[in-house]
């Protein structure tokens, strides 16, 4: 029984940290959408945005490659994450505004 008991935390501990990895890409996405539709981003800097997503899912894809994320690619991910995050949010506040 404990090991049932065990079994079910662990692959519920598991299920979280999956999740919680897509709902920050999720975030990110909608932050850059909000930030187009209310013109505090133009349309160089949410293109550029965009590509550093795309950027981040290709290295996660190759890091997945071979069923193994070492931590230097864990770390390497993360860095890529932060700089976009802090670039949105620089960009976001720059004062230049889309016109219309």
């Amino acid at each position: 029984m404990k090991k049932i008991l065990a079994f079910a935390v662990i692959m519920l501990l598991i299920g979280a940290t999956a999740s919680a990895q897509v709902a920050g890409n999720r975030i990110q996405r909608h932050r850059i959408n909000q930030g187009v539709r209310s013109h505090e981003l133009t349309r160089p800097e949410a293109f550029e945005l965009r590509k550093d997503q795309v950027r981040i899912k290709h290295t996660q894809r190759m890091a997945r490659r071979d069923g193994v994320i070492t931590p230097h690619e864990r770390r390497k991910i993360h860095k890529m994450k932060a700089h976009n995050r802090k670039q949105t949010f620089r960009y976001k506040h720059n004062r230049r505004h889309r016109v219309i």
